[in-house]
């Protein structure tokens, strides 16, 4: 005797994949963005002399993004600003949920600037995830990628 065709459509959806949107998210890219006198002055109104300002930028496989914006003291600075961002390519390819978990779990190596900085992004990131938040459309200068390269000094990105 043959199976009813709604039992085999219903096991076939069983072994399916979910699809993409429904999948949780995972963090594609990681960008630091060293920001020159000006922009700085523009994000960060107030910051001092003897530091570094910069914006992190986190985006996932659902192309939510989440920034980071930072001023770190320069003898905070081990080594040049590339050095001091490399750390955060661990977090490439993690769920969101894993990443705050790395991240708590290098607080202490990776020191209360760090951790903060990361911690914002990733929290914003979380909060961003329904399409076109309110505070993307509120921050389009921070968006705008020709305009922050042509206003940092130093790039990476993972």
């Amino acid at each position: 005797m043959y199976q009813e065709p709604l039992t085999l459509f219903q096991e076939e959806e069983e072994y399916s994949v979910p699809p993409v949107h429904l999948a949780e998210p995972t963090i594609t890219r990681i960008e630091c963005f060293q920001l020159d006198g000006e922009l700085s002055d523009q994000l960060l109104p107030g910051h001092g002399t003897d530091c570094q300002c910069g914006l992190l930028t986190i985006t996932t496989s659902h192309g939510t993004c989440g920034l980071g914006q930072f001023e770190v003291p320069c003898s905070n600075l081990r080594g040049d600003f590339v050095q001091w961002a490399v750390v955060f390519q661990r977090l490439k390819g993690l769920t969101l949920r894993d990443g705050l978990d790395y991240v708590h779990q290098k607080e202490k190596t990776w020191g209360e600037v760090r951790t903060q900085i990361i911690e914002i992004a990733l929290t914003e990131l979380c909060d961003n995830l329904a399409p076109m938040s309110r505070h993307e459309k509120e921050r389009g200068l921070s968006l705008d990628r020709t305009y922050l390269f042509a206003h940092s000094g130093a790039y990476i990105s993972f």
